[in-house]
């Protein structure tokens, strides 16, 4: 049992620093394009990766989600044949992905040009980054094959080089041609990591398969109804999340918009790390075990328990320095959106959780379901967002955040019980309850007005929160994680 647990806690921390070096090359380049390029070339840049990333995922299929539980299913059975047949279909069908989407970036260049930029003099700029799409999409195939083979070292390796060489080759492009080298430096940036995870694919020991395309239609048809499924769910989100935004700038104004989603990038990316770290090899292990609804609920427990071990100080520790992270990324002007986070992160902690429960669905592939009950959540994000934002403001958003995620949570529990008898054990919940009130009792010591008294009590409970997930790790999961943080850096 402790075997399994150590290897948990060993992704976690390898694809969290991945997480982190990522968002710190990210970091710099921003920092370096807004010396060189001013506002009008950080505008520009974020103008194209956002088209980019839209049309990657449209034109994706989002295969480089689907294909993970196909190669992982296939890897563990141990049969070589059908296992170089996915990996030979995926790679043909991610090939036709990213061909799909040149062509549609190309066919709709003059739309987004007049549409994204206000005028028609784009239009051959978004040519060009059709081959970026293109490229974007191929080596999110490639990523997914790492994943499914849970090759973790490989798809560390190919992220933290492609992105270090991208910054390196990239950043030069703006130096010497200023605005001119945009989109010579995000397709630089794209294709360097394509490069590398091609690279680790290559290692990976199986047959080429020559296949016909109606052996390729016939074996990509379930994972390309997985994934448009998936990427249906991601649109409507999308959709959502912009017609929210719409109603708050009706309302509220701009300013209210632009203090929301300051709380939601912060949000996303201090928990963005724990989530992405957490999930990229849970997935690909209950695919492999799909059919077995005992193995899923065992790792269900030990995923969702880890995830609150490790989460326990971290969400005690950003409470207390949720201002410091405002005054630094921000301005002291963007300080209202402190009392939005400090209620929103409820929904986001209970959310982590759920987020295990849903991936189930979508190891047994029940699509159909999946799909419903992300429209029905949608909806119901969509009413008690506009409703409490009316009645409450900010601060209501944060309420509906919270409330969402406990609805989502109940949703995914009640729906897998149902179907599979797979439910949380006596072993999450108390943990659950101990990490939930440490976090409460940190909320409210945050709102003190005297700041000695607020961070001794803090700085006592960060202790208690640290100290509680270093006893659960070493009585539960028989594993020193001081000496295992020791031992790694």
């Amino acid at each position: 049992m402790s075997q399994s647990y150590k290897n948990i806690f060993k992704t976690t921390f390898l694809l969290g620093f991945v997480q982190i070096f990522n968002i710190l090359v990210k970091v710099i380049t921003n920092k370096i394009v807004s010396v060189l390029l001013g506002a009008e070339g950080m505008g520009t840049i974020g103008i194209y990766n956002n088209t980019i990333d839209l049309l990657k995922s449209g034109a994706g299929l989002g295969i480089s989600q689907s294909a993970v539980r196909d190669i992982s299913a296939a890897n563990s059975n141990g049969d070589k044949e059908s296992f170089s047949r996915i990996i030979s279909v995926t790679k043909r069908i991610v090939m036709f992905s990213g061909l799909l989407g040149i062509i549609i970036t190309i066919i709709l260049s003059p739309w987004l040009s007049r549409w994204v930029m206000g005028s028609k003099g784009h239009t051959f700029v978004f040519m060009c980054l059709a081959v970026v799409v293109a490229i974007k999409i191929v080596t999110d195939g490639q990523l997914a094959i790492l994943i499914g083979m849970r090759q973790l070292k490989y798809l560390a390796k190919a992220n933290v080089w492609g992105a270090f060489m991208g910054l390196v080759t990239s950043v030069p492009m703006y130096y010497i041609y200023d605005l001119q080298g945009i989109v010579p430096s995000l397709f630089i940036c794209a294709f360097i990591p394509l490069l590398f995870s091609s690279f680790y694919v290559k290692k990976i020991n199986y047959n080429r398969i020559v296949l016909s395309v109606h052996e390729i239609l016939g074996n990509a048809s379930p994972m390309i109804k997985m994934g448009i499924a998936l990427v249906f769910a991601s649109f409507l989100s999308n959709i959502v999340a912009l017609v929210i935004s719409a109603y708050m700038r009706a309302y509220g104004g701009l300013q209210d918009v632009g203090f929301y989603n300051a709380g939601i990038m912060i949000l996303n990316g201090y928990f963005g790390v724990i989530i992405t770290a957490l999930t990229t090899d849970y997935y690909p292990r209950i695919a492999s075990i799909s059919d077995n609804n005992i193995l899923l609920q065992n790792e269900l427990n030990k995923q969702a328990t880890v995830s609150l071990v490790l989460c326990c100080p971290l969400v005690v520790l950003f409470l207390f320095l949720l201002p410091f992270f405002i005054r630094v990324l921000y301005s002291e002007e963007f300080f209202l959106t402190v009392n939005f986070i400090r209620v929103a992160i409820w929904g986001t902690l209970i959310t982590i959780c759920s987020n295990q429960v849903d991936m189930i669905l979508v190891a047994k592939f029940k699509m159909r379901l999946f799909t419903i009950i992300s429209i029905v959540y949608r909806f119901l994000q969509l009413v008690i967002s506009l409703v409490f934002y009316k009645y409450y403001g900010i601060l209501g958003m944060g309420g509906a955040m919270t409330i969402m995620g406990v609805l989502h949570f109940s949703i995914m529990t009640i729906s897998v019980y149902q179907l599979y008898k797979i439910c949380f054990n006596w072993l999450f919940i108390k943990i659950a309850l101990v990490v939930f009130g440490l976090a409460i009792i940190a909320t409210f010591v945050c709102m003190f007005d005297n700041v000695i008294l607020k961070y001794i009590l803090g700085g006592g409970l960060v202790i208690v929160s640290c100290t509680f997930s270093l006893y659960i790790s070493k009585k539960h999961f028989e594993i020193d994680l001081l000496k295992y943080l020791y031992d790694k850096f």
